[in-house]
């Protein structure tokens, strides 16, 4: 299934979540390795212990089905979420938008296989939206269910592109960032 997947989307998985993309017709392939980027855990730290977010919103306790931003897991069943506003990029312009996210009520593990694309969310069709050093979005599209990473790949070895941002393509709430792996 990779394989074809691979074949079918032109990409090839390397180790250390590196990936070949090309990015001319007539240029040789490059190197990107990808980093999987959730939300810092001191938001959902903060949102646990005042039930508050920081933006002064009150927070409070709801059972749904929806994607943990800081372990990038979605539940199968409705488990207990804080609903929280939360701006990824840093405010510094109209790109700096404030939108919901949903955190694990309880303590839940901050996402650890950062080189590896989140596997609750491959086979979603997503929206990336690729921003500028700056703040500004420079670029953005729909990815294909399998897509994301060559996409982001893609985006990353423009010289005008700092981060992707992964986000829900009904809602468009943010999920996570693509980044250029140290």
């Amino acid at each position: 299934m990779a394989s074809l997947r691979a074949a079918r989307f032109g990409w090839q998985p390397h180790p250390a979540g590196a990936i070949i993309v090309p990015v001319k017709a007539d240029s040789v392939p490059t190197k990107v390795a990808l980093q999987y980027v959730a939300i810092p855990q001191e938001i959902a730290n903060e949102a646990r212990q005042t039930r508050k977010d920081r933006f002064g919103h009150e927070l409070r306790v709801v059972s749904e089905k929806a994607p943990c931003r800081l372990c990038l897991r979605i539940s199968e069943q409705p488990e207990s979420l804080i609903l929280l506003s939360y701006q990824p990029l840093v405010d510094t312009g109209p790109y700096a938008e404030i939108g919901p996210i949903f955190v694990h009520a309880n303590r839940c593990e901050p996402y650890a296989s950062t080189r590896e694309f989140p596997k609750d969310f491959a086979e979603r069709r997503l929206v990336l939206r690729a921003y500028s050093h700056d703040g500004c979005i420079v670029d953005a599209l729909v990815a294909q269910p399998g897509a994301a990473p060559q996409k982001a790949a893609e985006l990353l070895s423009r010289d005008d592109v700092a981060e992707i941002h992964v986000r829900h393509e009904s809602y468009t709430c943010f999920d996570f960032k693509i980044v250029r792996a140290a």
